[in-house]
């Protein structure tokens, strides 16, 4: 069982301050069984069954085979997720400054604006497609009821505007 160290005796100055530092040897450990997994799931892939897969590749049992596969797929989801994440967020960036740069003449009645805005949030919505919103912020009921305001504004078809 390994000794506990103080955390501040693994870190060094300027390092990153995220947790203790991995020996050159546990890193590469690590990446040998990140190899292995990345063979055995293709082999999976490949259509192998997980005896052959245990027997080309050296592990002690089937089960171990099947829970690397485990690990390595989850690994690849939490990555996946990490990268959707990120981009999502930097969308939502996007589109937060594109409804800034509209809002002041959207919230003074331009119809052009306004439509422009309400694109805007309906972008943003679309980030998160199987998510319900559940409550409208601030921002998108203002721009709903302009949206709405400018509609009533509109002649009903079939009549003719008044000049």
């Amino acid at each position: 069982m390994p000794v506990a160290v103080p955390v501040h005796l693994h870190r060094r100055s300027g390092a990153d301050m995220s947790g203790p530092k991995r020996s050159s040897r546990s890193r590469a450990a690590g990446a040998v069984v990140a190899e292995r997994r990345a063979k055995a799931v293709r082999m999976k892939v490949s259509g192998a069954r997980l005896e052959d897969i245990a027997a080309a590749l050296g592990y002690n049992s089937v089960n171990h085979v099947s829970v690397d596969i485990k690990r390595a797929l989850a690994a690849n989801l939490r990555e996946q997720s990490a990268a959707t994440e990120e981009y999502i967020a930097i969308e939502m960036l996007r589109l937060d400054e594109l409804l800034f740069a509209v809002w002041e003449e959207a919230m003074a009645g331009s119809p052009r604006h306004v439509e422009l805005g309400v694109r805007i949030v309906e972008a943003r919505r679309r980030l998160f497609p199987t998510q319900q919103v559940v409550a409208l912020t601030t921002v998108e009921s203002e721009i709903l009821r302009l949206e709405s305001e400018l509609a009533a504004r509109r002649p009903v078809t079939g009549e003719i505007e008044a000049e």
